[in-house]
């Protein structure tokens, strides 16, 4: 197909390739896929993972094997009816098109499929395809660079990007739907900016709307036949009782479990006693050497083999990271490293992170206290919370929830501190 084409509709890399012997790709670790001339990319369904791949044009002599043999990296190749992982160490894998949005995200995060057939993949007919068909997602055009792939529940997608005109017409992205064969027919999903919508197919009129902390759940609940749209409007009633918005005074002690002061130079962990987590009754837990084993636990995750990737708080198991304090300006702030914890932006979607600087203002955590003795994090000067969305067993997303998210159910996340001692063997 025609360059031209092929950069306005996928990234493309700016400098000019020999389609014969394309170069190796080293922009920024993004996976790379080579589409064969006889590939039209104008009739291959995108997906949110393009954001992040680099495709390239390639002629019919293009010979996978040898690019590995002479690159050593892995990449995709795409053919008109499926498309190939290749890797040096592993034969060629044959997928669907149905879930190329979740193989590119796996790549993205450096994986690969040494062993398919333990994964959730199931082989049809000579390809592999989740056991689940993808969702649609709708996305508002000038958010598409904004969403990371990465997210559990936004690997089994196909995306299409509307307009502003179109965002809010349910009734014609339902025609849309409707002609996707490939994807769950019974809803899909509207994304514009933070604001999410659960659609109906059949009957567009019935949508459900909900926020970017509850999004793994609504989404994989509706996929997977566990509730309907009707059902989570039912469901929609105040659940949690939201406190009144306080500000740190002047005076304000951060305390440990047991009451004590924590202190500047001091470090911590901080276990999660909300939602699933269990509050510990033993009378010492730090006397133990096992005294994160079985707990859920503040974490944090930061990729050697992503540079430039900014450090993300999670909720995690049987392990906690260690945590410190500063007082700058009067105000607490909770720390990592000597880095500070704070909010992200929306490219982090709201999530905890760690930066080397003071938070702004409007970045700021409040911490402060709920009636049992836990604490429970906010943005500072609002009423929204920081919560803990478990997405999967071993891993919760940690980020400010929105009024809309505590009608939904969200529980405030909330914390017991931990001192950690140095004669403690982790």
């Amino acid at each position: 197909m025609a360059s031209s084409t092929l950069n306005s509709v996928f990234r493309t890399p700016d400098q000019s390739l020999d389609k014969t012997n394309p170069p190796e790709l080293a922009l920024n670790h993004l996976p790379t896929i080579f589409v064969p001339d006889h590939v039209d990319l104008l009739y291959v369904q995108k997906c949110l993972a393009d954001r992040h791949t680099n495709f390239v044009p390639v002629n019919a002599s293009f010979d996978a094997e040898l690019h590995l043999k002479k690159r050593r990296n892995r990449f995709l190749v795409l053919e008109k009816d499926h498309f190939v992982h290749c890797s040096l160490d592993y034969e060629p894998i044959k997928f669907s098109y149905t879930s190329r949005n979740a193989v590119m995200s796996h790549m993205w995060e450096g994986g690969y499929f040494a062993n398919i057939s333990d994964t959730n993949y199931v082989n049809v007919d000579g390809l592999w395809q989740l056991e689940r068909l993808p969702v649609l997602l709708f996305v508002f055009g000038r958010d598409a660079d904004t969403l990371k792939s990465s997210y559990l529940v936004d690997d089994n997608t196909i995306s299409e990007f509307c307009e502003a005109d179109v965002a809010t017409d349910m009734a014609r992205l339902a025609a849309v739907a409707q002609s996707k064969m490939q994807c769950v027919s019974h809803f899909f999903v509207v994304n514009r900016g933070k604001e999410y919508w659960a659609v109906n197919i059949t009957d567009p009129s019935n949508s459900y709307a909900f926020g970017p902390t509850t999004k793994t759940r609504v989404i994989s609940r509706l996929a997977n036949g566990s509730a309907t749209i009707q059902d989570l409007i039912d469901e929609g009633q105040p659940l949690v009782e939201v406190g009144p918005r306080t500000n740190q005074s002047p005076g304000f002690k951060l305390r440990d479990c047991n009451g004590e002061e924590v202190v500047e130079g001091e470090q911590f962990a901080l276990q999660i006693v909300s939602g699933r987590g269990e509050d510990d009754d033993s009378e010492d837990p730090l006397e133990r050497h096992d005294m994160y084993e079985g707990k859920d636990w503040v974490n944090i995750f930061s990729s050697p083999y992503r540079p430039g990737m900014i450090p993300l708080v999670y909720g995690g198991m049987d392990y906690g990271a260690h945590f410190g304090m500063a007082v700058v300006n009067s105000i607490v702030h909770l720390t990592f490293d000597g880095h500070f914890l704070q909010i992200g932006g929306d490219d982090e979607m709201n999530r905890l992170i760690v930066q080397p600087s003071v938070p702004l203002k409007h970045k700021a955590i409040q911490i402060g206290y709920s009636s049992d003795g836990n604490i429970i994090l906010r943005a500072w000067e609002t009423d929204n919370h920081i919560v803990c969305e478990w997405l999967k067993a071993s891993s919760g997303y940690i980020g400010v929830e929105d009024a809309m998210d505590v009608v939904h159910g969200v529980e405030p996340m909330k914390l017991r501190l931990v001192k950690v001692k140095s004669h403690v063997t982790i």
